[in-house]
């Protein structure tokens, strides 16, 4: 859906950046570059050029808030058709056979909120914020510009306000700060995303359903029994997908598939390699054909075999 497209390059430039300056060694060569100067990233990112005190970052926070709900309102008044009509309330039916994307959009708003939470937690971390507080903040201000796109949504003749949509990003937010809370939960399970991007589809990169599926990652690497053993590089997966709902005329039937797969944790073996930085992508992106899965289709009610079908599903 429209509210997933800016999330990507927000979330991977806030980890590069939270990342560096968590190693005053690294950042300090990086940043400056042999003067003194601000660098563009960190005038970008409005990053203080001294401490700033508690009150002061939190009046960042409120304007941060206050700021995005503003432009949040006049970008969907000038190209979503915002109150255009008045409230609309709609019942997406979740992950039924008869919704528009078999349910894969719903799990879109779990992931895409639990990667704003992320990038605003970054960016009040890279401010200064106390981890403590920036670990709240964030899914907070992820929650409720999410929310704030929904409500918008109830004076759209196109959407309409989906009780659904906001389980979901309350899940993602929710998830994100039990994730970041207990490093005990952040040791064992991710939330990922795989996709392989459909360059022949007339459906935006951001949206293609039909090249995206949802999982959590159980981390063999977790757990103290495991972590110095050869286990440690493989993990138990769990997902969801669906195909041919989304662009249907392209597709010879459609599937809503639920699996479970045994995989090998790509961050890892990265992190073996010494790809330490490079390795925490892997968090948040499952990359394809690193698992075997196990499926069960819903909609011809049939056991799915590891790659007995292609990743499109049954295309034409």
């Amino acid at each position: 859906m429209k509210k997933l497209i800016l999330i990507p390059a927000l979330t991977l430039n806030l980890i590069a950046g939270v990342h560096l300056e968590t190693k005053p060694e690294v950042s300090t060569k990086l940043d400056t570059v042999g003067t003194t100067e601000r660098t563009y990233w960190q005038i970008a990112m409005f990053k203080p050029e001294t401490p700033l005190n508690d009150e002061e970052l939190r009046n960042r926070v409120i304007y941060t808030n206050v700021v995005g709900a503003g432009l949040v309102m006049l970008w969907g008044t000038a190209f979503w058709d915002y109150f255009t009509t008045k409230p609309i309330l709609g019942d997406e039916n979740w992950f039924s056979k008869d919704t528009k994307y078999g349910g894969a959009d719903k799990l879109g708003h779990m992931y895409s909120t639990y990667l704003w939470s992320l990038g605003f937690s970054s960016l009040y971390d890279y401010w200064g914020i106390k981890e403590e507080d920036s670990m709240l903040y964030g899914p907070l201000t992820a929650w409720t510009f999410q929310g704030l796109m929904e409500f918008g949504d109830s004076f759209s003749t196109s959407q309409g306000f989906s009780y659904q949509d906001m389980v979901m990003n309350t899940v993602g937010a929710t998830f994100y700060y039990v994730r970041e809370k207990y490093p005990e939960v952040k040791r064992k399970l991710d939330l990922r995303l795989e996709y392989i991007p459909d360059f022949n589809s007339n459906v935006d990169i951001f949206t293609q359903y039909n090249s995206m599926k949802y999982l959590f990652a159980l981390k063999f690497s977790g757990f103290d029994s495991m972590e110095d053993t050869l286990m440690k590089y493989f993990e138990l997966q769990l997902g969801y997908y669906t195909r041919g709902y989304q662009d249907h005329d392209n597709y010879n039937s459609q599937e809503r598939v639920t699996y479970v797969g045994i995989g090998i944790n790509t961050s890892e073996v990265l992190k073996a390699m010494g790809w330490t930085k490079t390795s925490k992508i892997f968090n948040y992106y499952q990359l394809p054909y690193t698992y075997v899965p196990f499926g069960y289709d819903y909609d011809s009610k049939s056991y799915v075999q590891p790659y007995s079908r292609p990743y499109y599903g049954n295309k034409k």
